[in-house]
């Protein structure tokens, strides 16, 4: 997955542990950090997949469009 990504999936899990008390973080083991970071990481990844599969469809549905007035153009301006 992206490094960039990653950085930020690592960022909103510090964000997050500094919202906890001190006590709690601290039971919060460096594993359960990274697999916390991994789920967020894989939760950005999906979002962005799913809107880029979005905007591929509209762009699939509008050049069906343009090819259909393209091959349409001289009927109707005859």
């Amino acid at each position: 997955m992206s490094k960039h990504y990653e950085k930020h999936a690592e960022e909103i899990t510090a964000a997050f542990l500094e919202l906890l008390d001190d006590e709690v973080a601290g039971q919060i083991s460096q594993e359960n950090r990274n697999e916390l970071a991994m789920l967020i990481e894989a939760s950005i990844s999906t979002a962005v997949f799913d809107q880029l599969e979005h905007a591929a469809d509209e762009v699939a549905a509008l050049s069906s469009k343009l090819r259909h007035y393209a091959e349409h153009y001289d009927k109707a301006s005859a």
